[in-house]
Order: C-alpha cells, then structure tokens, then sequence
C-alpha cells in the first residue's frame, strides 16, 4: 500500500520551502538584541611605546538591529572594539563604551546598545625596544655507529633581534628553536626549523621566524701522530724547564675530513709547571689540547719528568 504522506511529495515539498523563506523574512524583519564576542584592537600607539602586560583579545557586546543585519554581522564577524591610546604615556584605566564598536559595514543596520564584559581595561605601556640575542637550537642529533658530529650545529641566521617593551627585552638571553630530532645520521644535512614565538601577552615580536641548521656528518676514522713536542707552561722566570722526553705519541680519533686535514701542530701537548706536584714518583702526565671534535687517546710515554736549569747552570731533574 502506498503512504499518503509521500504522495504529489514535489509539490508538498516546493509548498513547504515557500513557507519556509516566507517565514524567514517575516521573522528577519523584526528587531532583536544578540550578544557578541568581538576583537578588542589597539590604534594610535606611540611609535616609541609598546604594550606591556596582558590585555583581554576580546569583549562581548551587546547589539540590537534587524534580524537579517544581526545574521549578517554574526556570519562576518567583521566588528571590533577600538582602544585609542593617542593621549595615553605610560598607564591607563579605560572605561570601554559602545561608542568604541566599529562596524566596517557602515549601512548595516546594528547598533551596539552595551559592553558587558570587561567593561574597563587596565593598560600599561612601556618604551619599545630591540636587542639581537642569539638563537639556540633545540634538536637532538643521533648518527649511526661509526659516524660522528663535527663542529657542533650551524646556524644561518645565528641571532635574532627581538623587539618589545624594554623591562622584558633585559631578561631574555637567547630565542630557541622549536624541539626536533634527527636520528640515525650518516650523512651531513641543512634543515629549516621554526623559532618558537613568544606569547601574545608579552608584546614581544620576532622579525623572522626561522633558521637553517647545518649539521656537519663524517665517518669515524682514527690516527697515528708521533713527535709531538711537550712544552712547560707557567714555570718561574728564574727556571729554565724541559720535559724529558721532549715529545709524545697519541692516537686521534674524530670526523674522516677533519682528521685529513689536521697538521701535528694543532695537537698541543703541556705540562703546566704551576700544577707539578713533588710527590709525583712517576713523573708528570701531560696535558693535550685537541681542536674541536678531536678526540685523543693511547698517549706514549704517559709520564715526564721535568729538568730545570737554575742560575747556576746546574742541572737537577723532578
């Protein structure tokens, strides 16, 4: 059996959606109120001054109006609540009034009738400033077995200069990266990571908002250097004072490019006399000051013994 309700449905259908619109115009004809949250903007600020200090985004607003124009200013969202900071210098309690409210859409008919909430806000200005800090990477670097870091993080930009109200510009001593890994490496890389942003409340901006990172990758290789000379720092200036031997032996171990270009000579070997201890049976262990990313191990002879020559010109040895 067929159902009664489904029978002429085009024509029922086409009666009901006339209804509806007619309905619809009818009732957007009428006047109404309808609360609305709107942005709060700041105009006219000194160029020489800076917010300082949480201010609320928003304000909710009361509006009055036809209907039809309320749908409208809902679905655009284009009104806002305009603070004028010309005559403010340092701080100031403003009492925001519906006069405030700016409609970009001048012949919609809605009126802002109150400002519910926050009826006043507190400002306080402070002198805009800039400061170039230096950027800091926040990322994790993990190289397969066998592979290493040379050199540490590259940075294109390095810093950053920072602008904001001046007291807070003072306590920041460096802008970081967002956190990144980059595990299991084998191979140098650039990548471009975001600077994390500072919150809206503290007004501080960033003129860039990334930097390239280049991480220096080299396979682990491992040398031979021999003869390198031990020198005695900080003796007295009355002493003449040698290591005996005069040179060691030590194995490198480091990036494959930065060990093929490393000399003898960038490897320094010391014994620093202010340190030389009498009581040292064994002699004196050196002390070796590699260039980044050089590791050293295996160092023949492990212990020196010092020779001084005094005034006289007798010899004597520690």
């Amino acid at each position: 059996m067929k159902n009664p309700l489904f029978e002429n449905y085009r024509i029922k259908l086409v009666v009901l959606t006339v209804a509806t619109v007619f309905w619809f115009a009818v009732v957007t004809e009428n006047d109404y109120s309808y609360e609305l949250d709107i942005p709060i903007l700041v105009t006219n600020l000194l160029h020489s001054k800076t917010l300082s200090g949480s201010l609320p985004l928003t304000a909710r607003v009361r509006f009055e109006g036809r209907g039809k124009a309320l749908l409208a200013l809902l679905f655009t969202r284009d009104a806002y609540l305009e603070v004028d900071l010309a005559t403010a210098r340092n701080s100031a309690e403003i009492e925001l009034k519906p006069s405030m409210v700016r409609i970009p859409r001048r012949n919609l008919p809605v009126n802002a009738r109150q400002v519910l909430v926050p009826t006043t806000v507190a400002v306080k200005l402070s002198n805009l400033q800039s400061r170039e800090v230096p950027i800091k990477p926040m990322i994790d670097v993990s190289t397969q077995p066998g592979y290493t870091v040379v050199s540490g993080t590259g940075l294109a930009p390095d810093s950053v200069t920072i602008i904001g109200p001046e007291e807070l510009l003072k306590k920041i001593s460096s802008v970081p990266t967002q956190p990144k890994n980059f595990p299991n490496l084998r191979e140098s890389f650039t990548a471009v990571v975001e600077l994390q942003a500072f919150p809206d409340s503290t007004w501080i901006k960033l003129p860039i908002k990334k930097t390239e990172i280049s991480v220096d990758v080299q396979k682990i290789i491992e040398l031979s250097l021999q003869e390198i000379p031990v020198r005695v720092k900080n003796a007295p200036p009355h002493l003449s004072v040698t290591a005996v031997p005069s040179t060691l032996a030590l194995t490198v171990e480091g990036g494959e490019r930065l060990l093929l270009n490393l000399k003898r000579e960038d490897v320094i070997a010391y014994i620093d006399f202010s340190h030389a201890n009498d009581n040292e049976l064994d002699g004196h262990p050196p002390e070796i000051a590699a260039p980044p990313g050089v590791r050293y191990h295996s160092i023949k002879p492990a212990f020196f013994k010092l020779m001084m020559e005094r005034g006289t010109n007798a010899p004597s040895r520690n």
